[in-house]
């Protein structure tokens, strides 16, 4: 195994468990990330909005922003306004079409921040 794939598996399995009250800011926003990205894996949107989100949804579009994603975050915004109306067909494809994808934005935002992500 890797040490990129070590870092990633370490990722998972310590920080994204974590009561995000314990997380820095870094680590808050790749976790909602990390959530948002393995909800829309599960589901798509009416997954996402229909679990227990782990946050608001301004506090998701901002997370996904911040870790580099804006026309993920548009599409997000957009399937939180409007995307109920179509049963969430539109952002949910618009979604899975992103390339790179929110999971590789994330994976390369853990790479270039593990400092402040996994040593906290």
């Amino acid at each position: 195994m890797n040490e990129r794939t070590k870092q990633w598996n370490r990722f998972v399995s310590e920080i994204c468990m974590r009561d995000c009250a314990s997380l820095n800011e870094r680590q808050r926003d790749a976790v909602i990330c990390f959530w948002y990205d393995a909800e829309m894996q599960n589901g798509g949107h009416s997954a996402y909005f229909d679990s227990d989100p782990i946050a608001a949804p301004e506090e998701t579009e901002s997370a996904i922003r911040r870790i580099g994603g804006d026309a993920i975050a548009d599409n997000f915004r957009k399937a939180a306004e409007t995307g109920a109306s179509d049963d969430w067909q539109e952002t949910d494809n618009a979604y899975y079409d992103f390339d790179p994808s929110l999971l590789t934005i994330l994976m390369q935002y853990v790479d270039r921040h593990s400092d402040q992500i996994l040593n906290q």
